[in-house]
C-alpha cells in the first residue's frame, strides 16, 4: 500500500478515536432519547435484522440438509459442489447473526451448538476425531446430536467432516457422509426452534417489543437498546480478539494459523466482514442507530462510527490470501496491525461516545476478562 494511501487510513481513523478520547463532541445525559424513539430503535433491530438473520439461518441449513441428503444418495462433482455452496450459505447466516449475544440464542447449551470456537483445549477435536475413527452409530439417528456434546454437532464439525479429508465421504454408503447429514439435519432443527422462541406467540420478540411496560427480561425500553449497543461492541470484540489477535500472537514467530476460524474452509476474513457488516446494519438499517443519532442532532458521531467501519471493510477487502496465511507473512504484519487497531477504535467509539450521546449503559459482553 502506497504510504501516503496508509497515512490517509490511518488519519483517519485517528479522528474516529478522537471521538472517544476528547472533545470532539460531549457527553448526553441520561434522556437523550424517548421513550418512542429508544422503542423505535429496538422494534427495527428486532423485525429488519434479527428475527430475519435467524430465519435466513434455518432456511439456510435447511437447504444444506436437503443437499447433503442428495449428495450422499447420488454422489457427483455438481452435487460436492452444491454441498460446499450450501455450507458456505449456511456459515454466512450463522455469522451475520452471531451478533446476537441475547436472548434464545443462550437457550439449550448456547451459542456453542451452533458453533463450537475457539476450542482451546481441543477437546472437541478429539470427541470429533474418535467418532470418526470408531464410526460411532450413536451420533446418526435424528434427534441424537442433539443429545451429545456441541462439538459432535456444530458447524465446525461439519467443516472438518467436508473439508478436513474430502475423500472420507465420497465412499459410497460412507459413515462421513451419513454423519454430515445428521449434523445439517440438527443445525436445521436448533435454527428452527430459535425462530421459534423469537417470533412465536408470546415470543422473545414480543418481550423486546413491550419493554416500555417493563417485562420479564428488561426492565424498561432503554435497557433493551442498551443490549443491543452492546451487541455491536461485543461483536467487534470477538472479531478483534478471538478471530485475530490469537492467531496473530505478539509476534510473527509466534502465529498460528491453524487458530484461524475455518481455516480448512479458507473462510476466516470472510467471516471477520460479514461480522463486521452486521455491526454497520445495526448502524444503517433505517430507525436503526445512525438515524437515531442524526435525530438527536449527533451526526458527527453516526457519520464518524459509519466512515470507520467502512475503512475497516475496505481494509479487509484489500487482503488477497487466506488469514491463515497471512499471519504467518511479515509483510501483511503492518496492516494486519492496523485493521486491529482501527477495530479497536470502533469498538471503543461505540461502547463510549455512542452509549453518552444515546444515554445508554452498554454492559459486559462474551470477551470481558479475556
Amino acid at each position: 500500500m502506497p504510504f501516503s494511501k496508509a497515512f490517509n487510513r490511518t488519519l483517519k481513523a485517528a479522528s474516529a478515536a478522537m471521538l472517544v478520547t476528547g472533545g470532539l463532541l460531549s457527553p448526553a445525559s441520561a434522556d437523550a432519547i424517548s421513550s418512542d424513539q429508544a422503542t423505535a430503535l429496538i422494534t427495527a433491530l428486532t423485525d429488519k435484522l434479527v428475527v430475519p438473520a435467524y430465519t435466513r439461518l434455518a432456511e439456510e441449513s435447511g437447504n444444506l440438509s436437503d443437499a447433503l441428503n442428495s449428495y450422499c444418495a447420488a454422489q457427483s462433482a455438481n452435487s460436492r459442489l452444491n454441498v460446499e455452496s450450501q455450507f458456505h450459505a449456511t456459515m454466512d447466516a450463522w455469522q451475520r447473526a452471531q451478533i446476537i449475544q441475547f436472548g434464545p440464542i443462550y437457550e439449550n447449551k448456547g451459542p456453542a451448538r451452533f458453533q463450537f470456537w475457539p476450542d482451546k483445549r481441543g477437546t472437541g477435536q478429539r470427541q470429533l476425531r474418535q467418532v470418526l475413527n470408531n464410526q460411532d452409530e450413536t451420533v446418526l439417528p435424528s434427534g441424537a446430536l442433539a443429545e451429545k456434546s456441541v462439538a459432535l454437532g456444530d458447524l465446525q464439525a461439519l467443516e472438518y467432516v467436508l473439508f478436513n479429508d474430502p475423500a472420507v465421504t465420497t465412499a459410497q454408503d460412507s459413515f462421513a457422509c451419513h454423519y454430515a447429514v445428521a449434523i445439517a439435519h440438527n443445525q436445521e432443527a436448533q435454527a428452527a426452534e430459535v425462530v421459534q422462541m423469537w417470533a412465536g406467540n408470546n415470543g422473545y420478540r414480543e418481550q423486546v417489543l413491550s419493554a416500555a411496560e417493563g417485562t420479564d427480561v428488561f426492565f424498561d425500553e432503554k435497557e433493551a437498546a442498551s443490549r443491543f449497543l452492546n451487541d455491536m461492541a461485543g461483536a467487534i470484540d470477538v472479531v478483534r480478539l478471538q478471530k485475530l489477535d490469537r492467531p496473530m500472537g505478539l509476534t510473527i514467530t509466534s502465529a498460528r494459523p491453524k487458530r484461524t476460524e475455518n481455516w480448512r474452509s479458507q473462510r476466516s476474513l470472510r467471516n471477520i466482514r460479514l461480522n463486521i457488516e452486521s455491526v454497520q446494519q445495526f448502524l444503517t438499517v433505517k430507525d436503526g442507530f445512525g438515524d437515531l443519532l442524526i435525530s438527536i442532532g449527533k451526526e458527527t458521531t453516526a457519520t464518524a462510527t459509519q466512515e470507520l467501519v467502512s475503512q475497516i471493510l475496505a481494509d479487509i477487502a484489500a487482503f488477497d490470501q487466506p488469514l491463515s496465511m497471512l499471519v504467518e507473512d511479515p509483510a501483511a504484519r503492518s496492516d494486519l496491525e492496523s485493521l486491529l487497531t482501527k477495530l479497536r477504535s470502533l469498538q471503543s467509539l461505540i461502547r463510549e461516545q455512542l452509549a453518552q450521546d444515546l444515554g445508554l449503559v452498554p454492559g459486559f459482553n462474551a470477551t470481558d476478562g479475556d
